[in-house]
């Protein structure tokens, strides 16, 4: 229940979503008799589209997340490797046979990196449906595991988890952690806050290790960068929102 209403609420309230209902409801509005409201709904879509759009507020919001929790030093040993699905194109990749575009394939080089660096971690890759009817993230990844030369058996995949939580419970109960053992979570920078938050109430003491970053440790982002500030926006939103949710 939880997943279809969080589905539902980011259909309608993710930043670039709501700008777009508030422009089609103040043209249905100004031709309408209630024209006064579909000016008052132009005009504060106007300021929103200024706010997440021309001005790098995405940009400033994700990066007090991306600055939480950094890389350390490479550990001296790693059991194993925990990657988090985010989008690999699933779909393109069954129709066409060859791999999407996608920032999320950062998560898979830097889980490839540990793995090359300590050849006896094993690792997992979670990520179940992307939507409704569609593939799932673990064959996409086992794909692109398998063209950079990943050793299949070395390779365990979680193909049910729909959420972050998710994701680590249902993998924890796959990958069965010892005591003492040194696992490396692999997610987004932005994600990571949230995905270390889970994994602690899980009881699965991990190290963090961010990839596919959006922003610069400091600095002010570009104005009138337009696409880019966008998704920016609807990034962080969704990962402060999905914070105060799961806590």
């Amino acid at each position: 229940m939880f997943f279809i209403i969080s589905k539902l609420f980011w259909m309608f309230f993710a930043p670039t979503h709501f700008l777009t209902l508030l422009v089609i409801s103040a043209a249905i509005l100004l031709n309408t008799k209630y024209e006064r409201l579909g000016r008052r709904l132009a005009a504060a879509s106007v300021v929103l589209f200024v706010v997440i759009g021309i001005l790098p507020t995405g940009i400033l919001l994700a990066r007090p997340l991306e600055n939480q929790l950094a890389r350390p030093k490479w550990p001296s040993h790693v059991d194993g490797v925990l990657v988090l699905g985010g989008g690999l194109g699933s779909e393109i990749l069954a129709s066409r046979q060859a791999p999407a575009t996608s920032c999320s394939e950062a998560r898979l080089v830097s889980a490839y990196e540990l793995a090359r660096r300590y050849p006896n971690a094993r690792i997992v890759f979670s990520g179940g449906p992307v939507a409704v009817g569609g593939g799932d993230d673990a064959s996409a990844a086992e794909y692109i595991f398998g063209q950079m030369g990943l050793d299949p058996k070395r390779l365990t995949l979680e193909n049910r988890a729909r959420n972050t939580w998710e994701n680590i419970v249902f993998s924890r109960k796959i990958a069965r952690p010892r005591a003492g053992e040194t696992w490396v979570l692999a997610t987004s920078a932005i994600h990571m806050p949230r995905a270390m938050h889970v994994a602690e109430r899980a009881h699965w003491k991990m190290i963090p290790w961010p990839t596919d970053y959006l922003t610069t440790p400091d600095g002010f982002g570009n104005l009138f960068a337009i696409p880019g500030n966008l998704e920016a926006t609807d990034n962080a939103i969704h990962e402060w929102i999905g914070l105060l949710a799961y806590r």
